[in-house]
């Protein structure tokens, strides 16, 4: 009986805390991507999002477009390097008029580098607000 009622508890506790950490918001996330051209960062706290072509070897330029997961407008960023007179990076802030707080974003990157002469898909990350 003791058993038995020990295993209820169990059980009941265990569906208890699941349905709390469901009703959780989503978190927040930060990104900090690097591949061979360049890298890519958004910071939650401040909703800024950067794309970086690396400044080095010749002509380079990283683009990522950012997506809502469920769909809806893209945003696309491109950043070229001091080969074409621009170093550092581009950001754009994800403000409210773009998208509310816990959105699903996809970020899809590719990478331009001249002296392979062509552009590279780098594939894709997932952040929230």
């Amino acid at each position: 009986m003791m058993k038995n009622l020990l295993k209820t508890a169990v059980v009941g506790a265990a569906l208890v805390a699941s349905s709390v950490a469901m009703a959780q918001p989503a978190m927040a996330s930060d990104l900090s991507w690097t591949f061979s051209d360049g890298v890519i960062s958004y910071s939650d706290s401040t909703n800024k999002f950067c794309v970086r072509a690396y400044d080095s070897e010749g002509a380079r330029q990283v683009t990522a477009t950012i997506t809502p997961t469920g769909g809806g407008r893209s945003v696309t960023v491109t950043d070229k390097n001091d080969y074409y007179g621009h170093p550092g990076g581009t950001c754009i802030y994800l403000n409210s008029s773009y998208v509310s707080e816990n959105t699903s974003l996809t970020v899809t990157a590719k990478s331009y580098w001249g002296e392979r002469g062509t552009w590279v898909g780098r594939g894709s990350r997932t952040i929230t607000t």
